[in-house]
Formats: structure tokens, sequence, C-alpha cells
């Protein structure tokens, strides 16, 4: 066993490994013709990343800019395209965190948008709130002189009630609902 492990034979030597991890590279492109080769595979991978056309076709032609500036690294990497995917990988998570930077609407001067159907979903709710702690009669009251009816109908849908009671509810209950929804009677 100790003859074997003197040998030490599991382990590769120092010029064995060095041969294996760097191939040595016969004839590199050019810089144009390394171009003309990853580009075309860049836009595909930049808009899967972007999700749209235009910011990939930004980020292609940001990633190209940078290999050019670093021509030797680009032309000396084991893989160009890896290299180059890697460079447009990176600009695409720099845009994304300088894009998330910004938080807040003053930051952009931008005025926040309601939407109507929101706005209005929210004080039908409000109303349906105010009317759910007011008493049945008054309710019917309220309904009925908001759907147009004069005080005569309503008498009659009611039944046992004198009109001058009947207006001194209709009013008490839209004070009452006026004060729950916190605007003044008029």
């Amino acid at each position: 066993m100790e003859a074997t492990n003197s040998l030490n034979i599991f382990t590769p030597t120092q010029t064995r490994v060095a041969e294996v991890a760097t191939p040595p590279k016969l004839n590199p492109p050019s810089l144009k013709e390394a171009l003309h080769i990853v580009s075309p595979k860049l836009l595909p991978f930049a808009l899967s990343l972007s999700g749209n056309l235009a910011d990939a076709e930004d980020l292609c032609q940001a990633t190209l800019l940078k290999l050019i500036e670093n021509k030797e690294k680009f032309l000396s990497a084991e893989y160009p395209l890896a290299y180059a995917k890697i460079i447009l990988r990176n600009g695409f998570i720099d845009k994304w965190r300088k894009d998330s930077k910004v938080d807040s609407l003053d930051e952009l001067n931008l005025e926040p948008v309601i939407d109507e159907n929101k706005l209005k979903s929210y004080e039908h709710l409000e109303l349906m709130n105010c009317l759910s702690q007011q008493h049945e009669t008054d309710r019917t009251i309220l309904a009925m002189k908001g759907a147009g009816h004069d005080y005569d109908v309503i008498q009659k849908f009611i039944g046992n009630i004198s009109k001058g009671n009947l207006r001194t509810k209709a009013k008490r209950a839209r004070a009452l609902l006026a004060d729950c929804l916190g605007r003044k009677q008029k």
C-alpha cells in the first residue's frame, strides 16, 4: 500500500494538466471574423433575458462595443461565444439594477394614476358599508328616494307611516349617510 501512495499515480503531473487544460490555438480568428461569428448568436440570448426586441438589440450593441474595447481578452478567450454571453448577461444585470433603483414617483416626476373603476368600486363599497349600518326602513326610504320615487309612493310601499314622519326619517337617514361617508349634508 505504501508503494502505490509514494508513486502518487492518482494525481497527474503538472505538465500533463497544463497540456490538457489549455490546448494551443493554432490560428485564432481576427476581431472582425470573431464578431461576425458571435453577433448573430447574441440576439436570441438577449431576447430571452429582456423579453423585448428593442432592449435586446440595445444589449447586443453594448456587448459588441465592450468586446471591441476588450479585443485581447475576447480573442484569447477559450470560448469566445461564452465570453460574449457573459458580457451581455452582466450588461443586462447592470441595466436591470440601474432601472430598479428608481423607487418613488417623486423621483420620476410623475403623478400617480388612479384607475376610475377602482375608485368607483371603492366608493361603492364604502356606500354599501354605510348603508348596512342604517335601519332597514331608512335603507328602503333612501333607495326609493334615490330611484326617483316621490313620498306618496314610498308611503304606500312602507305602510303605516305619516308623510311628515317619512320626510323626517328620510332627512335623518341622509344626514347619517353623509356623516358616515365623511361628507357635509346639503
